[in-house]
């Protein structure tokens, strides 16, 4: 029996923010939880990308308009990534360390940064400066599988930390949280950022049994950019892991 293969199946997402490590004593609303979970359902929208990159590089044929949208959705990742990590190392890891009292504590995320530098350094040299005539599915493959562990590995290991703020102040978490999503959402583009958002989403997944809404954009808006903003760069979003109301996609069969 033929089972379907969606576009993001590849690498794994994350499903917990393990509460199970969780002293029961500590109560079930504290801001780290919701900070935790909201990083999760980010980093799950980079996995996502990446598995859809992963699965269909080898299917864009070089010299295509194919290929000049899938370099524009690679291009995307990159950016949306390589801000995340701006955001996190530039201001809330520090933030946070001032809140615990404690230099350094957020060293090891900041450490996991490095450990797929080199290989993100590749995937944005080869997706913004190849030409769609010189695209290659199995070298943008290759260049993914050589930084993607590592990184998968880097997104997982981050959700648990945040979890483990329960120890601080729930106000000055959320002052700190708000903040950073600020930063990373302030200069967003309508027509670029927030379609290809939309379309690394999957409407029936769940962390922890509870249903993501996320992005939390009130549903007026994601229509207009639905149904507006996102036909400027149409081709470049039939590639996302979702159509633009969340719903997965299937890979084509051969």
């Amino acid at each position: 029996m033929h089972v379907p293969r969606y576009v993001d199946d590849h690498y794994p997402l994350i499903v917990t923010i393990h509460l199970d490590n969780i002293p029961a004593s500590v109560p079930k609303d504290h801001p780290a939880f919701w900070c935790a979970r909201q990083m999760a359902q980010i980093h799950n929208t980079i996995i996502r990308a990446l598995n859809a990159a992963w699965n269909q590089a080898v299917l864009v044929q070089p010299d295509t308009q194919e290929a000049a949208d899938f370099l524009l959705f690679n291009q995307m990742l990159f950016n949306t990534l390589n801000h995340h990590h701006h955001v996190e190392d530039d201001y809330m890891f520090p933030a946070i360390e001032k809140l615990l009292g404690q230099p350094g504590a957020m060293e090891d995320n900041t450490k996991g940064h490095n450990s797929f530098a080199e290989g993100l350094t590749i995937f944005q040299k080869y997706v913004f400066i190849t030409k769609p005539a010189e695209y290659n599915g199995s070298t943008l493959r290759h260049i993914i599988e050589s930084f993607a562990p590592n990184l998968i590995q880097h997104l997982h290991d981050e959700i648990p930390t945040l979890a483990s703020l329960h120890t601080v102040d729930g106000k000055e978490l959320t002052k700190i949280w708000k903040h950073a999503e600020h930063m990373a959402t302030k200069d967003n583009s309508l027509y670029t950022d927030a379609p290809w958002t939309l379309g690394c989403q999957d409407k029936s997944f769940t962390i922890d049994g509870e249903k993501c809404g996320f992005p939390d954009v009130p549903w007026v808006i994601e229509a207009v950019i639905r149904n507006w903003h996102a036909k400027k760069h149409a081709g470049a979003w039939k590639f996302c892991p979702s159509d633009l109301s969340g719903k997965r996609r299937l890979l084509p069969t051969s």
